[in-house]
């Protein structure tokens, strides 16, 4: 069988003019040594004019099936010459780009790491850098091969899943923050310098801090996650972020209980404000800043008196102030003091401590939990 491509205005010529291109001629000696007998088609009867509309709606059809005809019984590829094509293997293009290979060593990129050995791995050069076949076959300059790096977000995004097909590669061809603001997987990765894992530029947080200064900034607060001290890395909580359907935003409390799975529940009592799937928008960093704060537990704000401000986003807090039951025996206690168990109880809808019974808190006529 051979491998012919054939142009698309000689197609057109070929519906245009009945036949009066001559295929066989297109293919290579081999084929016609293969197929003697075979002879090329005739032109059109004597005095038609190949461009007349009725000689061209009498003649289209017939001819364009005899072509499909010719070109399946001789394994003939029909196709534009200005399609993707691989060369025959990566040593065309290490013929002129061999430094290229040898960044690639080590990697899953790796130009020798196919099942048969040497450049005729699983990847080739142009799995990533499509173009013309003429880029390698005629004037490099002329018909330049696609860089990766230098296209939209959203095109490298795409031409990256053809092999990365995790919930990361999902999230940037769908909803990422990064590739809706045009930034590209190469801004990040590196294919061919890299010595980092995952092929990354640099190694996190540094990489992240590059566009992410006042994140950084955060962490030097003082109580905040040890990213800067490479304990904790920006990828363990946003990466996370890839398996859910929110945006990488201040949602998603499964990339917290990754750690911090006694909050994870399922709790008989919920509080609302900790669920990111209720109607509220909630979530753990509604009430936390993962990045870092000035107050324990990371809190966005203080949940003491005398302003409660933490609690009283959602709750009228001042009625624990002053009261005609306990006056203002509880006036100033911080809330979390009694609802300990903020997070989702297993025993009662308040959120507090068993402690309090032993206070009274719950006898006939008092609370009920």
């Amino acid at each position: 069988m051979c491998s012919l491509s054939i142009g698309v205005n000689n197609i057109c010529d070929l519906i245009l003019n009945g036949g009066g291109m001559d295929v066989f001629h297109h293919c290579p000696t081999e084929l016609k040594a293969a197929h003697p007998t075979a002879k090329p088609p005739t032109n059109h009867p004597s005095g038609a004019d190949p461009m007349s509309n009725k000689t061209s709606c009498r003649y289209a059809f017939p001819s364009l099936l005899a072509a499909v005809l010719f070109c399946a019984l001789f394994g003939v590829q029909v196709g534009s010459v200005f399609a993707q094509d691989k060369p025959p293997a990566n040593t065309v293009c290490l013929d002129c780009h061999d430094d290229r290979a040898t960044s690639l060593d080590g990697t899953a990129h790796s130009l020798s790491g196919g099942k048969s050995g040497g450049t005729e791995a699983r990847i080739a050069c142009v799995d990533c850098h499509e173009g013309d076949r003429r880029h390698w076959e005629d004037d490099p300059d002329q018909y330049a091969m696609t860089n990766p790096s230098k296209v939209k977000a959203t095109t490298e995004a795409r031409l990256c899943s053809k092999c990365h097909q995790n919930a990361h590669q999902q999230n940037m061809l769908e909803k990422n923050i990064h590739v809706t603001n045009d930034v590209n997987c190469s801004a990040c990765h590196s294919v061919h310098e890299s010595k980092h894992t995952v092929l990354l530029k640099k190694a996190e947080p540094g990489l992240c801090f590059g566009c992410h200064q006042n994140a950084e900034g955060r962490f030097a607060k003082p109580y905040r996650h040890p990213v800067s001290d490479g304990i904790v890395k920006c990828s363990d909580c946003h990466m996370a972020l890839d398996e859910t359907r929110r945006e990488l935003s201040l949602n998603g409390t499964n990339m917290c209980t990754k750690c911090h799975a006694e909050f994870e529940g399922p709790f008989p009592y919920e509080h609302q404000a900790t669920v990111d799937y209720s109607t509220e928008e909630g979530g753990c960093i509604s009430c936390h800043d993962p990045h870092g704060s000035y107050l324990p537990r990371m809190l966005k704000q203080p949940y003491e008196a005398p302003h409660f401000q933490l609690c009283s986003q959602c709750h009228s807090v001042p009625g624990h102030n002053s009261n005609v039951e306990h006056g203002t025996r509880w006036s100033g206690v911080p809330c979390n003091d009694c609802h300990t168990d903020i997070h989702g109880s297993y025993s009662n809808r308040l959120f507090v401590s068993e402690s309090l019974k032993g206070q009274g808190c719950f006898n006939a006529g008092c609370h009920q939990l």
